[in-house]
């Protein structure tokens, strides 16, 4: 950063601070316990500007003020800006800012939570949480479970304060947890209005505004401090699920490779480059994993993040003076081992002051200059040598002795006394409001003593110091805790962390916790792709063969031998780290386990008003959008209650949900997601207490036939409001699916039909499948002959189908190919032969037969069509127990059906049919398509039903144009009972 100029600093004046319940007579400092103690000194300081530094600066382009999210007017001089945190505002918003600046924001947190990062993505119209920068066409990392973004070189100074999503307590009842809401700063949705003053507090021009992470209420940076402190979860409360009723003490983001820091992420990056590019291939959304597709992009991705790597390099773009000689900046050993520096721009003539200020400002440091020092830093075969720098010394003699190279210099603290010191510690009760105390220590007091100084502190005179102990919690890439022992001396251990690094000292606290009897909250783990219809004794010997002594499991909860799955338990919670990372890159019989960490559903402390959602997303399905979807509903619901398929499929959520009484299901995918989920439910459901949940459907496949006849649409769109569809599955209505098995008999061979089974894994000895359970519909003939097309197409080349138009453009290509064109369905009714409810069907000429049991086929047309009252045939419904028996002429039929310019032929209503097939046919069920030996045909109704919930109509309110009643009076409100009768019998009439 350049520093020649000499701006206006604007800074507030200090004033005393009272701590809260602390006398007004005391003095500063006191003696206690033998040692000098700061009793009334307090972390939150009365700066009115919360600790901003402020400059005047002009702005050659709209800006706006990052407090009242207006413009800066002006020709020059139009505002203020933060050197540290880059917030901007207006003089006349100073006094009334809220927002702490980034150097100082750790401390205001209490209860540090880590963040949950994702794969480094890249976004627009989003700002960093830190540097307040925006998103161009850079990386960036996103937190999953709240609306938190970072640069990759703003990483090491992001605030540690992700919602907590799994809080269960044993100890205190459900009513006695009381839950704030989760304030998140900027990134808020254009729309978005201020709950207080009901005006437009939503932005894309700057990071201003609040919104509660778990509740969606959105407010002003002024405004939100007026709103009640209490959340209630706002529209979603009845299906959200209560953080305060489940438990997870390890989780997936704890154990999984950490990417987001900065040596794996380069090395992965690295790696990329170094491997052999691969075929272009257009890809829906770039993500940086380990697939091969997206190793083309890692030159050009590493380059940009290379570019945001430091937030002061980012910042001298915008600097109109930003022509100065680049300094690396180092803050201890550890950072120059990782070779993670910070980059500062200076002009060439600035002094050594101006260095060191512009080196507290990149990482972010509150503190006088007058305390620091810059010495030069050589290595030498392996032995680092420093010197330290004088006033004497300057920019042009540096550059020198590094050879034309960017000089690296350590930012060293002035030790002026280093036998005492002061560190900050915490209540460990998170529902107690005070505030961090100061203690005074020096290097020989113990942990012990902190402990009774801090119950001094707390005004716990009668506590017991052995029933306390000091947690030491550094907020570095995370939370890393650890519990210190008694005869331990935190100054020491302070001094050595500072030559290490000035920014892991800084963001070292204590907390003083009281010795509780720890309850056994046991870590869950969901270990899948082992071989199947084996006894649960085998299951366990399998999975100890591939652990050791150290990563034991306790017991297995639940065993699914027909998928073999099963759900283990630990109640050692580092032998669950260690046994999921041996698990998850072990193979049995050629195959990768599936394993994740799965939470446990406490339902004594579930409201009994809450009916929870489960949310299961096919990250597959329609142009992977469901990556998308996923990510937006894990922001608004509890993360922990939505699961990707990719993982492990509908079991893991399915078991975590089997002992609730009543809950819902939300499948995002296509049809034939739909039907796996409710095959996996039908063959568990005899485990669980709420056997058939009601579902809905959130369209993301190619067809979308089931959720358009359930009202929910024909495919989810980009930009739609996922908030707005949530509130419509809460009132949705129950409705009932008729479920059908249709069980393949080849010639020479028999299957017994049972109407209770719904498994479609069996198959023939030719590896044929001979038993499927139909929800949608069953084809045979010129409609099954296009599905099988397309399905080779796409199994030829899957990279081109992420698109839904694209797939339908494939179908019309496909058709338009057999027009013209003998096709081995053409007669098809000579070759099949149908016996409905016992009765043989007489066929007319066709080329395909399909069998209805909801109203919409090919991607929302109706071939079955609205029934007259002067016609034989029913109306079609998906629960009247009937199926519908429709032929087809022709590809030009399906044609016409598809353009609503003709219906199919009707041939009639059944609730069984027996189809006997004298060649080898294509045929498929739900859109899976194959060729079908020749044999018969059984088509009969499943015992088990599934509940569906259906979208409601929207009611629109219509205005009251009648004539208000002036008064109470007994002869008015007759006389308005009087008008309201007739007015019913006059439509009665």
């Amino acid at each position: 950063m350049n520093v020649s100029g000499n701006p206006r600093r604007v800074r507030p004046e200090k004033q005393p601070v009272i701590l809260p319940g602390s006398d007004c007579k005391e003095t500063m400092e006191s003696l206690s316990f033998g040692r000098r103690v700061d009793i009334t000194a307090d972390t939150e300081s009365a700066d009115t500007y919360h600790h901003h530094t402020f400059v005047k600066k002009s702005f050659h382009r709209p800006t706006f003020c990052h407090h009242c999210t207006e413009m800066l007017w002006g020709i020059t001089k139009q505002g203020l800006t933060c050197e540290v945190c880059n917030f901007v505002s207006h003089e006349r918003c100073l006094y009334n800012i809220v927002t702490p600046c980034s150097s100082v924001a750790s401390d205001r947190i209490k209860e540090p939570v880590p963040h949950t990062w994702s794969d480094p993505v890249q976004a627009r119209k989003k700002f960093c949480n830190v540097c307040r920068r925006k998103f161009d066409d850079g990386v960036l990392l996103r937190c999953e479970v709240c609306e938190y973004y970072a640069h990759l070189g703003c990483l090491d100074f992001v605030v540690s304060d992700c919602r907590k999503c799994s809080n269960y307590e044993e100890s205190k009842e459900m009513g006695e947890k009381k839950f704030v809401h989760h304030w998140r700063e900027g990134n808020l949705p254009p729309s978005g209005k201020c709950a207080f003053c009901k005006c437009k507090c939503g932005t894309t021009e700057c990071l201003s505004s609040m919104k509660c992470s778990w509740c969606w209420t959105m407010a002003h940076c002024g405004c939100y401090k007026q709103l009640p402190q209490s959340c209630n979860y706002g529209a979603l409360a009845e299906i959200l699920m209560p953080r305060s009723c489940l438990s997870m003490p390890v989780t997936n983001a704890s154990v999984k490779a950490d990417l987001a820091s900065k040596g794996k992420l380069k090395k992965f990056w690295l790696d990329a480059i170094k491997a052999p590019k691969p075929k272009k291939v257009k890809t829906p959304r770039a993500r940086p994993v380990s697939d091969a597709h997206v190793n083309q992009q890692a030159r050009r991705r590493y380059l940009k993040a290379n570019m945001m790597e430091n937030s002061a390099e980012t910042r001298a773009k915008d600097d109109e003076t930003a022509d100065g000689q680049i300094v690396k900046i180092y803050d201890g050993y550890i950072a120059l081992s990782k070779r993670n520096f910070k980059t500062i721009q200076v002009q060439k003539d600035a002094t050594i002051q101006q260095m060191i200020e512009a080196a507290l400002r990149a990482y972010l440091i509150k503190d006088e200059a007058s305390n620091y020092y810059l010495s030069s830093v050589s290595d030498t075969d392996g032995e680092i040598t420093e010197k330290r720098l004088s006033e004497l010394d300057n920019l042009t003699s540096l550059t020198k002795v590094s050879m034309g190279k960017a000089p690296s210099l350590f930012l060293r603290y002035e030790d002026k006394d280093t036998r005492r010191g002061t560190i900050k510690v915490f209540s460990g009760d998170p529902d107690t409001t005070s505030v961090p105390r100061p203690i005074s220590i020096n290097s020989h007091i113990s942990v012990e003593e902190v402990i009774e100084m801090a119950l001094h502190k707390f005004r716990i005179d009668d506590g017991d110091p052995n029933d306390y102990s000091l947690m030491e919690v550094v907020l570095d890439k995370g939370v890393q805790e650890r519990v210190m022992e008694r005869y331990e001396c935190p100054w020491p251990q302070l001094l050595k962390a500072r030559r290490n690094s000035l920014k892991q000292m800084k963001q070292t606290r204590y907390y003083l916790r009281k010795n509780e009897q720890p309850t056994m909250e046991l870590a869950r783990m969901y270990v899948g792709s082992l071989p199947i219809n084996l006894s649960e004794f085998k299951y366990k010997q399998i999975i100890q063969k591939m652990l050791d002594e150290d990563s034991m499991f306790a017991s297995i909860d639940m065993v699914y031998a027909q998928y073999g799955s099963a759900c283990v338990s630990f109640s050692d919670h580092e032998a669950a780290v260690k046994a999921y990372k041996i698990l998850k890159d072990t193979t049995y019989e050629d195959k990768l386990l599936t394993v994740l960490f799965i939470p446990e559903i406490h339902l004594d402390k579930l409201p009994e008003d809450h009916c929870p959602l489960l949310v299961f997303v096919n990250t597959r399905s329609g142009g992977c959008q469901g990556i998308d979807v996923q990510d937006a509903l894990r922001k608004m619901l509890n993360p922990h209650q939505v699961f990707d398929l990719d993982q492990g499929g509908p079991l893991p959520g399915l078991h975590v949900f089997s002992q609730l009484k009543e809950y819902k299901a939300l499948i995002c995918g296509g049809d034939g997601t739909v039907g796996w989920v409710l095959s996996c439910l039908d063959d568990i459901g005899q485990e669980s207490v709420c056997s058939s949940p009601p579902i809905a459907v959130l369209p993301l496949g190619t067809g979308n036939d089931l959720s358009r006849v359930l009202k929910w649409g024909g495919g989810y769109q980009q930009g739609d409001d996922l908030y707005q569809m949530l509130q419509t599955v809460m009132e949705a209505e129950e409705v009932k699916l008729d479920r059908w098995t249709v069980v393949f008999e080849p010639e020479g061979k028999h299957t017994e039909i049972d109407n209770k089974s719904n498994s479609s894994n069996s198959s023939s000895g030719d590896d044929m499948p001979n038993l499927f359970v139909m929800n949608n519909y069953f084809g045979i003939g010129i409609d099954a002959d296009l599905c099988l097309g397309f399905h080779n197409a796409r199994e030829e080349k899957p990279e081109k189908f992420n698109n839904r138009v694209y797939n339908k453009i494939v179908y019309l290509r496909q058709g338009m190919q057999k027009l013209g064109r003998k096709t081995n369905c053409r007669e098809l009714n000579k070759e099949i032969l149908i016996d409905v409810d016992n009765k043989r069907l007489k066929l007319p000429t066709l080329e395909g037969i399909l069998i209805l049991n909801i109203s919409s086929w090919g991607s929302g047309a109706d071939p079955w069509g609205s029934s007259d009252t002067q016609d034989e045939f029913q109306r079609a419904s998906h629960d009247d127990g009937m199926l519908e028996i429709i032929g087809l002429t022709g590809v030009m039929h399906l044609g016409q059906i598809q353009g609503s310019l003709r219906n199919g032929i009707r041939l009639a209503q059944a609730s069984h049919i027996r189809i006997s097939m004298k060649t080898d046919m294509p045929v498929q069920v739900d859109g899976e398509p194959w060729m079908q030996l020749s044999g018969e045909v059984v088509v009969s109704r499943s015992a088990l039903q599934a509940t569906m919930l259906k979208k409601r109509k929207h009611r629109i309110a219509r205005r009251n144009t009648e004539p208000a009643i002036s008064g109470d009076s007994a002869a008015q409100r007759d006389q308005a009972k009087l008008v309201a009768v007739n007015s019913e019998e006059i439509a009665q009439i």
